[in-house]
C-alpha cells in the first residue's frame, strides 16, 4: 500500500471541501452562525462500503510478491552501504529510529541477503547499471506458509551480467509475516464499545490500508471525508 499516496488525496479532498465551505459562508450573512441541531450523523457505514467496493483482498502471498517484484531488486542499485542500509530499513519497515537501531544490531543474524549484497558493494560487483527481473514463482502455499522465489539478472557496470536469486517463506499469520520484515509498527486500534465506534474503525483501516482510491468517483471521495 502507498499511505503516503492516500495522504495526498485526503489533504486535496479535504482542501477542496474546506474551499466549499469558506466560499458559502462568505455569501451569506455575517451574523452569529447557529449550529445545525438537526445536522445527520456521520455515516460510517456507508463510507465504508464505498471502500470495500474498491479493495482488492490483501495477502501474504500479494504482499511477498510485491516486495520481490517492485522493491526488493531495487537494493542491487543502492551507490553506498548508507544508501543500501537506508534502503533496507524502508523495505523491511524499520521506519523508525528506535527500529533502524534494531535492524543494525541483528544484521548479522537475521539478514544473511543484506549482508551478501554489502559484501558485494565493497568488492565493487554492486551497484547494477539495471535490474531485470525475470521470473516470481511460488514455491509452497499452504495454511502455515507461503514461499516465493524471485530471479533477477543484473547488468555490472562492467557491461558484464549477473543472476541473483531470492527465496522467502512467511506465515500465513501476518503478525509474525517474516523475521526480516518488522511487523509491530504502529498501536493498535482501541476495541470499540459500540456499533458506531465499529463502523468509524472499519472505516479507518480501509482507508488506510488501500491503494485504490483513485478509482472512486469525485462524489465518493466527497462522501468519504465529508463530516
Amino acid at each position: 500500500m502507498n499511505v503516503r499516496k492516500l495522504f495526498l488525496v485526503i489533504t486535496l479532498v479535504v482542501g477542496l471541501t474546506a474551499c466549499s465551505a469558506e466560499t458559502v459562508e462568505t455569501s451569506s450573512d455575517l451574523g452569529e452562525k447557529k449550529p445545525n441541531l438537526t445536522a445527520p450523523k456521520v455515516d460510517y457505514n456507508k463510507k465504508y462500503k464505498i471502500i470495500k467496493r474498491i479493495k482488492s483482498p490483501e495477502s501474504v502471498l500479494s504482499i511477498l510478491i510485491q516486495k520481490l517484484e517492485l522493491e526488493w531488486p531495487t537494493l542491487f542499485t543502492m551507490k553506498t552501504e548508507e544508501d543500501l542500509l537506508q534502503r533496507y530499513s524502508f523495505i523491511t519497515w524499520h521506519i523508525y529510529s528506535e527500529d533502524k537501531n534494531y535492524l543494525q544490531e541483528n544484521l548479522s543474524t537475521l539478514h544473511p541477503e543484506y549482508q551478501e549484497y554489502l559484501k558485494l558493494l565493497k568488492e565493487g560487483v554492486l551497484p547494477a547499471q539495471e535490474y531485470t527481473v525475470t521470473n516470481i514463482s511460488v514455491d509452497e502455499y499452504n495454511s502455515e506458509n507461503v514461499t516465493v522465489t524471485a530471479q533477477y539478472e543484473l547488468l555490472l557496470s562492467n557491461g558484464q551480467k549477473k543472476n541473483m536469486k531470492v527465496s522467502m517463506t512467511a506465515d500465513t499469520n501476518f503478525e509474525k509475516f517474516n523475521e526480516r520484515f518488522n511487523t509491530s509498527e504502529g498501536k493498535p486500534l482501541p476495541d470499540p464499545d459500540n456499533k458506531e465506534q465499529e463502523d468509524v474503525e472499519n472505516f479507518i483501516f480501509s482507508v488506510l490500508t488501500t491503494d485504490e482510491i483513485r478509482k472512486l468517483t469525485l462524489e465518493e471521495l466527497f462522501t468519504l471525508f465529508e463530516h
